[in-house]
């Protein structure tokens, strides 16, 4: 059996927004507003069809033997050297062995076809085990021109090979016709195009359905044994006719990504056919096309070794990743279209010692650095003594491939007197993992993303170009990895243990399951009790909530303790110590609900919630606050209610008990501060069993629990730096609430008490609240009055 045994595809981060272009050029060509709906993929200024070749070849080598690669065949129509290998500069960048045969396959955009039909056919006959075939294409148009949206860049790889196979490979058919819709002269930067009905009704209409046809006679298959139907075509309403034309209904037709990154040249049938693979599953045909001076086709059947195949970036990956700009002069700078003043310091001598290169050409091209086979301590570059001072050794330096190591920033900076395409000029020393590290250039990525300690991962991209001579130099970059900002701003829990109060249900619910998909070890304490705490439900409320947590593959335990007593305070902290060895993180969410008019509140009723809200608060804050103490760090949330801070009636109990939490809280922050313990008290509105049957039930249906959680994981995070804050959150709102002190005004008569017609004449003054401040604490209260 041969086929294809690997895919991978490479699209450049940036895109440029289509509208951008008629924005800014709609004045001189109003056409262009036909074409400027989605964006196009663009390349950085520092990459071209090598370096994306690179990179859509490294995705598809993962977990691929490159040893056991015979050839490479580059295909291509903007290849930048038009007399030194390209496909031998991809092996060198791909460390690929010496024997390897590379070739450059370029002229039409079928080319990307014709390789993979050249490759398949010298697996079938023997002469090579394993091919691989890259395509890539940044073609060049002059600005505010259709072809200028319509053309986007980018890459696509696949392996081919008798072992293994993902896709096996039943047959081709192609058809030649020096059929010219477009061509480019050897001296012209720009193709010369045709009218499009002529691309259209007499290119695309005629010679795909040509070749498709004459594939599927040859093979007698019909379109019922095609499960996906991938080709290119730049007019969309055209695809969808050509597929009419033979018989594929729409679910069959692969998307030809027009409105994601554009059509990336020669690259683009193997793009659409990676993009089939990728989603595809065992048993799936796919026919695929590729469409210039005539017609190649071929057929595919998925076996069961996709499903083994590493997760490789593919074309889904690459779209995820993305970036989008509607900086048009930015991406006419990085095409050269205009031409600006770049300083006499980019006067600095560019021509390329070609033996110098030869020589270093492993650690330039190939990022070959050295490991010590005393110690084993990697460096770069590979030098006659080991760096480690503990070793020394001389002349024990093996070669050692840095290009997949993950790395990290160590110091960077952004320099504006730097020459640079995009200014800043970004780079900085990154430590590579296991040891090893360089100062090197950073690319795909804006100043304010990097930090110390980003993980970052190397490229391949042009280093500088020598315009005089026409030569363009590579080296290695590096770029934040995927994903690795925004992970690197995620607020994490990692190594710290929570507790929750009243977490069976609702809001301590939430608490739990977003501390602990943050990576906190949880201690669910729920009593299981009714919402007026007089009964019990059925079932364990906490051991629920430990089980959806475990189903997430967090850790909890489970707590059935009370927080009316000191015992039940101290039981749910040490719970915590006694599973987990500490506790960083207190929510004391518990609470119950007995609402009467103040006259008909038994003395019952009214000790009942304050055991709960208040005298439950201290008796598990108590325990956690020693603990915390100890440690030199904590989190601390109370929670409070705007029946607290503003009144409700028939709530005299709850209320009282809600506003007394923010006096505790008051106090509590000042003992905490010097230990690295914060308080901080959140005032929620959220759908719970204590306001279920309270809240009108559009405005529950709003109140997700959720929405508070995100506050409250944000003021228990190592992030927050808020202390003895009042925090309100409710659907999605979010504010700050604050007991203040208007200015007021000094009223004394030779230190003699005024009389009250002198309050009432004040009163204005007195009863104002502008200018009105927070103190932070009593003294601070007690200064302003005094200063007053």
């Amino acid at each position: 059996m041969i086929g294809i045994t690997s895919f991978g595809a490479y699209i450049p981060r940036l895109r440029l927004n289509r509208m951008a272009v008629y924005q800014a050029m709609g004045w001189f060509a109003p056409a262009l507003a036909l074409a400027a709906q989605g964006e196009r993929s663009m390349c950085n200024w520092d990459e071209d069809s090598i370096t994306m070749a690179v990179a859509a070849g490294r995705d598809c080598l993962k977990g691929i033997d490159k040893k056991a690669l015979d050839a490479v065949y580059l295909a291509s129509t903007t290849l930048p050297f038009a007399d030194r290998q390209n496909a031998g500069v991809v092996a060198a960048a791909l460390r690929l062995h010496p024997q390897v045969l590379t070739a450059d396959i370029t002229s039409s955009q079928r080319a990307a076809t014709t390789a993979l039909i050249t490759a398949l056919d010298a697996v079938r006959g023997g002469s090579k085990r394993a091919v691989l075939v890259a395509a890539s294409d940044k073609r060049e148009t002059k600005a505010a021109y259709f072809y200028e949206l319509w053309f986007g860049d980018g890459a696509a790889a696949v392996c081919v090979g008798d072992e293994n196979v993902i896709a096996e490979f039943k047959g081709s058919y192609s058809v030649a016709r020096d059929f010219v819709d477009h061509y480019r002269g050897a001296l012209n930067p720009y193709d010369y195009t045709w009218e499009e009905r002529w691309a259209r009704d007499e290119g695309y209409a005629k010679i795909i359905p040509e070749a498709v046809r004459g594939l599927m006679d040859k093979l007698g298959i019909t379109m019922n044994d095609v499960d996906k139907l991938a080709f290119p075509c730049l007019f969309k309403a055209e695809h969808r006719n050509i597929a009419n034309m033979l018989g594929a209904s729409p679910e069959k037709v692969v998307d030809t990504l027009f409105d994601v990154c554009g059509e990336t040249g020669c690259a683009h049938s193997l793009m659409m056919l990676v993009s089939a693979l990728e989603n595809a599953k065992p048993g799936d045909r796919i026919l695929a096309a590729g469409f210039g001076q005539g017609c190649d086709a071929l057929y595919f059947q998925v076996t069961e070794a996709i499903t083994k195949l590493p997760r490789r970036n593919g074309v889904s990956g690459s779209l995820a990743q993305k970036k989008t700009t509607d900086n048009y002069m930015k991406f006419l700078k990085f095409r050269n279209l205009i031409q600006t003043e770049m300083g006499i310091r980019a006067e600095a001598p560019t021509q390329t010692a070609m033996t110098t290169l030869y020589r270093k050409n492993d650690m330039i091209l190939g990022l070959v650095g050295g490991k010590c086979r005393e110690c084993g301590t990697p460096q770069f570059p590979k030098m006659d003594v080991c760096v480690n001072p503990e070793c020394r050794a001389v002349h024990t330096q093996e070669d050692y491939e840095f290009a997949d190591v993950p790395a990290k920033i160590k110091t960077f900076t952004g320099d504006l007197l730097a020459v640079s395409v995009d200014p800043p000029a970004k780079y900085g020393m990154i430590q590579f993992e296991g040891g090893g590290r360089f100062m090197a250039d950073f690319t795909d990525c804006d100043l304010e993303e990097l930090q110390v300690g980003l993980p970052m991962v190397m490229t391949f991209r042009k280093r500088s170009e020598d315009k005089n001579r026409g030569f363009v130099n590579y080296f290695w970059k590096a770029m934040p990895a995927p994903g690795a900002a925004e992970m690197m701003n995620r607020i994490s829990f990692a190594g710290k243990v929570a507790v929750i109060t009243g977490a069976g249900a609702g809001l301590g619910r939430a608490y739990a399951l977003e501390l602990a998909k943050r990576g906190a070890k949880v201690v669910v304490n729920d009593l299981g009790c009714t919402r007026d705490g007089a009964g019990m439900e059925s079932g364990s409320a906490a051991q629920r909530v430990v089980d959806e947590i475990r189903a997430l593959g967090g850790e909890a335990v489970a707590n059935t303790d009370s927080v009316t007593t000191p015992e039940g305070g101290r039981n749910i902290v040490q719970a915590a110590i006694d599973a987990f060895g500490r506790v960083d993180i207190l929510i004391a969410n518990a609470g119950i609900l007995r609402d009467k008019s103040f006259v008909n509140m038994e003395p019952e009723n009214w000790h009942a919630v304050q055991d709960v809200h208040l005298n439950g608060a201290y008796h598990v804050v108590r325990p956690a606050f020693a603990a915390m103490k100890e440690q030199g760090f904590g989190r601390i949330i109370l929670t409070s209610s705007s029946a607290g801070l503003y009144g409700n009636f028939g709530q005299t109990n709850y209320s009282s008990a809600k506003m007394a939490l923010v006096g505790l809280m008051n106090a509590l922050k000042l003992e905490g501060m010097k230990y690295g313990i914060q308080v901080n008290t959140v005032v929620p509105i959220a759908a719970s069993r204590l306001t279920e049957d309270v809240m009108p039930p559009d405005i529950l249906e709003r109140s997700k629990p959720e929405y508070v959680a995100s506050l409250v994981a944000y003021l228990v995070s190592e992030a927050c730096s808020e202390n003895g804050r009042i925090f309100t959150a409710g659907m999605g709102h979010y504010s700050r609430a604050a007991v203040v002190t208007g200015k007021g005004i000094a009223l004394t008569q030779d230190g003699e008490p005024v009389e009250p017609e002198t309050i009432l004449e004040h009163w204005d003054a007195i009863d104002s609240l502008d200018g009105a401040k927070e103190a932070g604490s009593l003294t601070e209260a007690l200064m302003a009055m005094m200063q007053a």
